[in-house]
């Protein structure tokens, strides 16, 4: 072989050894991507259903106690209606 092939194919075989760290590291920030982008999504749905739970009792008093009040106000008026 000529030198000028060899010195093509060691240039040719830098490239490609190149190429491929820096094919490797995108993939791993691919797959570092996808591992944060699932916790984030744990995190969130996490936190909602955590948030529901916890307010659960709170959110069901209010609604009872809305209700009791607007049971009142109706109460109110039809006794108006009436006299």
């Amino acid at each position: 072989m000529s030198d000028d092939i060899k010195e093509l194919l060691r240039k040719n075989l830098e490239i490609s050894e190149r190429t491929l760290q820096l094919t490797q590291k995108m993939h791993r920030g691919i797959l570092w991507s996808r591992f944060f982008g699932f916790l984030k999504w744990a995190i969130i749905i996490g936190a909602t259903v955590w948030g529901y739970l916890a307010l659960q009792p709170y959110l069901e008093q209010f609604l009872g106690l809305s209700s009791q009040i607007e049971g009142l106000g109706y109460l109110d008026v039809l006794k108006n209606l009436q006299k």
